[in-house]
Parts: structure tokens; sequence; C-alpha cells
């Protein structure tokens, strides 16, 4: 899944690539990914201009003259551009052929990838957010000049679960995945297990600080390398996947979180909770 900052990228990369073109062919490869809210099918953008590429929520969104296609590529959902003759990828689900003005071929594929085929496309009226499951229940905007230190203290003081669960919670937060969940633990020294309850206004200060600067520099970063933007870029993460903690050296373990592996590092972050393995003890 692209998480904010890839998803950013892809963002800019495809609004520069395909903004004031036209769709001049449709393919769909495994239509159990789409969906409609109005009469008819994808061929209904046939002509139409892409007038904008944005995101909303976790959704990437391409705005025509009065419909909108909203993806939420979810767990293994991806974007590609390629030329239309290349061979077409297994985990092709649907492809929009994009050209200039009124030529006859299109110059390039927008294809869009999903192994698992859990992502989902909207075809609907244009800012018809209602016909989208959640789409009206997003949280704040972690990149946002709303995200504020107390905005994110309030938030949290009413929850009752575990940390990383309200993190990845999309209903508060606009929004963090898997990985920069644990980044973002990472550097506050949070263990993912902490209930929210027992977290002090202080904790929450260093906690949203740390989504600040952690979702910052991985916008920054995932830009500088300006990867094609079927490419997850992750090496430069810290935690996540990795077996030694890039600060103290010792091992980097994994918890499970809601049915999710959670990676944290035991010294930097210890646990809060009796019951939870300490494994600063075990000497392993």
């Amino acid at each position: 899944m692209p998480e904010l900052p890839e998803l950013l990228h892809v963002q800019s990369k495809l609004r520069e690539r395909l903004v004031g073109r036209h769709v001049r062919a449709e393919r769909v490869a495994e239509p159990v990914v789409l969906r409609f809210s109005v009469r008819g099918n994808l061929s209904l953008l046939l002509g139409r201009r892409v007038e904008g590429v944005f995101r909303k929520s976790h959704f990437l969104v391409f705005g025509f003259e009065g419909l909108d296609l909203a993806v939420n590529p979810m767990l293994a959902g991806r974007f590609r551009l390629a030329e239309p003759r290349e061979m077409e990828e297994r985990s092709l689900c649907f492809a929009l052929g994009i050209a200039d003005g009124n030529a006859a071929e299109p110059e390039t594929d927008l294809r869009y990838l999903d192994d698992k085929k859990m992502g989902k496309a909207y075809l609907i009226a244009t800012d018809d957010w209602k016909a989208i499951p959640g789409m009206q229940t997003g949280g704040v905007d972690i990149l946002s000049h709303e995200f504020t230190r107390e905005r994110f203290v309030s938030l949290l003081k009413h929850r009752r679960d575990q940390i990383r669960v309200f993190l990845l919670d999309k209903k508060a937060l606009d929004s963090l995945g898997n990985a920069y969940a644990d980044e973002v633990l990472f550097e506050a020294g949070i263990h993912p297990k902490t209930w929210c309850r027992s977290l002090s206004h202080d904790d929450g200060f260093r906690l949203h600080d740390a989504i600040v600067k952690v979702m910052t520099e991985a916008v920054a970063e995932v830009a500088r390398r300006d990867e094609p933007i079927e490419v997850k870029v992750r090496d430069f993460l810290k935690v996540r996947r990795k077996e030694v903690c890039p600060r103290c050296g010792g091992k980097v373990r994994t918890a499970g979180v809601k049915g999710m592996d959670a990676y944290f590092c035991p010294h930097c972050q210890p646990e809060t909770r009796s019951g939870l393995v300490d494994w600063r003890r075990t000497g392993k």
C-alpha cells in the first residue's frame, strides 16, 4: 500500500504527466475492483480531459468534467505509467490510455496494478463523496496546519485503545499506515502496546512532534529519490522490517497489535504495561 509520502509522490508525478490530456482508451482486466455510483462503466471516461489529480484521505482521485475516479490502493495496489504496447502485467486491474488533444492513439497507459485485488476504484459524479463508504469520516490531515499539538492531544485523551491502533485510525488521523506508525512510535520512544490513557500531556506533545518530523522528512526523501511511481521507497526507514536498532544496536522485535506486526526496539521503547514481555530482561 502506498502510504502518505508515496501517495503524495505518485500524485505529483501523475498530475505532471496527465493533467490536460484526454482518455482515448480503457480496458478492464479485473472488474472486481471497480464500483460505479453513476449509470455506465469505465467507458464513460472516453474523450474526457483529465482536469486534476489529487489526494483525498487515502484515495488518489482523478478529476474529469462531471466525473471523479477515486482509487483506494489498500494493501497491494499501485499505479504505473507505461507505453501502450508494453506487455500487460498479470496484476493489471484496469488501464486508461491517455493522449494529447485529438490524437488517435493513446501515448501513455495509466495502469492500476493489484496482486491482491483488494483495492477499490469508484467512478462517481464530481464531488459525490457520500457515494464512497467512509470518505465522509476522514480524520485531521497530519501534514496540515490544523494538526496542532492541542488538536492531537484532544483526540488522544478520549481514546481507550492501544496507541498504535489509534495512530492507524483513519477516522482520527489522515493518515498513517503500518510502516510509518512504527517509525513515529520509535521516534517518540513509545511502545506500540501502550494504552493511550496512560500517556501524559507531554507524551502527547512528543508523539505529535514525532508524527510531524517523521512524515515531513519521509515526504521530502521520497520526493528526492524520485523513483518510478510503482516503486515503494522504504529502505531509509529506521525500524520497520529492520533487525538492529540504529540507536542502541539492540535487536528489533515485533509485537502483534490487532492482527498486525508492529516493529519496535525494546530498549528505546520500553514496555509500560504489566504482562508484556520485557525483552531487556531476557538477554536475547
